[in-house]
Parts: structure tokens; sequence; C-alpha cells
């Protein structure tokens, strides 16, 4: 015996839940884009930190030549990567990074570019002013027996994507 015999249906529960399965289907979709949005963000914050762990280590090692005498003042204005004031590229120009007119720093994280970096002579550092200006430490001021050498030092480095970069730019101070 057919129990459903004279009965008509009218598909309000199929109507019903394909609504709700439908709403939930752009719900579920509006989330995975802005999770993706999130990733996106996430990984490129991470290659942005990379690339400027990696120029400031480059302006680290820019500062061991410096201490480690293996640059002297008669390098300046001779060698590439190393200039007299204001004679030093754009920092911010692409040629800078990719010629001569730059330093190749190590690279042990493999980045796919390697770090550079160039100093630049400043000259003796004389005043407090310029001290304080260049934020040069262990300084012990005017009574002092000779004024440090000032140096600027600015450093560039790509994030591991190649897409990102990061330039640097550091005061360092020497006494000779």
């Amino acid at each position: 015996m057919n129990l459903l015999l004279g009965k008509s249906q009218s598909g309000a529960a199929l109507l019903t839940s394909l609504l709700i399965l439908l709403v939930l289907s752009l719900l579920a979709v509006a989330s995975m884009q802005n999770v993706s949005m999130q990733e996106r963000m996430v990984s490129a914050n991470r290659d942005a930190q990379i690339a400027l762990e990696a120029a400031e280590a480059a302006a680290r090692e820019a500062e061991q030549r410096l201490d480690n005498d293996t640059v002297t003042l008669g390098d300046f204005g001779v060698a590439d990567g190393l200039y007299n004031k204001a004679e030093a590229p754009d920092m911010f120009g692409s040629s800078t990074w990719s010629s001569d007119t730059s330093i190749v720093a190590s690279n042990p994280n493999g980045l796919p570019t390697a770090p550079r970096y160039f100093i630049e002579h400043i000259g003796p550092v004389t005043t407090e002013e310029q001290i304080n200006d260049l934020a040069i430490g262990n300084y012990a001021g005017a009574a002092s027996s000779s004024p440090p050498e000032g140096f600027r030092i600015v450093a560039w480095s790509s994030g591991q994507t190649g897409q990102t970069f990061r330039v640097i730019e550091v005061y360092y101070g020497k006494r000779s």
C-alpha cells in the first residue's frame, strides 16, 4: 500500500535546503579568499623581514671591513663601492645595486641575489653637533686627541622571492 498516494508535495523542503546550501557555499568561498589574502600578506611580510636582516648583515660586514683596516682612506674614490664625500650613487637607483658601484656582501641565507653595500667617506667628524647628528657612539668629546672619521654605509638586499628589497643607511665613526 502506497502511503503517498493522494498527497502532493510542493518541494519546499528541497528548495529551502538548496538555498541554505548556496548561502553556506558563498560563505565558504568568501572565507577561503580571506585566508588566501592573509597568506599572501604574511608571505610578503616574511620576505621583507628576510630582506631587512640581509641588508643589516651587509652593513655589519662593511663596518667590520672598516674596523679590520681592510679598507684604508686611500681606497676611497679609487676602489669600486668606496666613495669620497658627495660622490656616492643614488641609493634608490636600480643600477647602483646591479653594477660595479657597490660591493657584493656574503650571502649565507642563499638569497637569489646577494646583498650589496657601498661606503662613503664623510671625513673627520669635528663638532659635537655632527657627532650627535650622525649618532656616532664611543666618542670622548672635544677633549679627545683626534676626531673620528665618519662613514656612511648604505646596504641593499632583496628578499627570498626577489620581489621585495630593503635599503638601509648607517653612519659609522672610527678613530684613525
